[in-house]
């Protein structure tokens, strides 16, 4: 078998932070449904969302990923593709 897919440019790394973000939210509810299920709740699907809570904008989201990042960075560890 011969590879014919052409070389792929590099993930930004706040593309991937996005990413591990979905992918942490989904393997959350994951969990909590797995829980209830465990204890004999039925999960009723109910989905709660907050909206009393301040808005944030694009910036603060981006500054938030950016941080995370210079963590990541700072304890030596390399961005994960999704």
């Amino acid at each position: 078998m011969t590879d014919d897919t052409p070389d792929l440019p590099p993930v930004h790394p706040k593309h991937l932070a996005r990413e591990r973000f979905g992918k942490g939210a989904l393997h959350a509810a994951h969990d909590i449904t797995e829980a209830l299920a465990e204890a004999g709740v039925d999960d009723d699907g109910v989905v709660v969302l907050r909206t009393d809570g301040p808005r944030h904008s694009f910036a603060q989201l981006e500054a938030l990923i950016d941080e995370a990042l210079a963590e990541e960075a700072e304890h030596g560890e390399e961005p994960k593709a999704p």
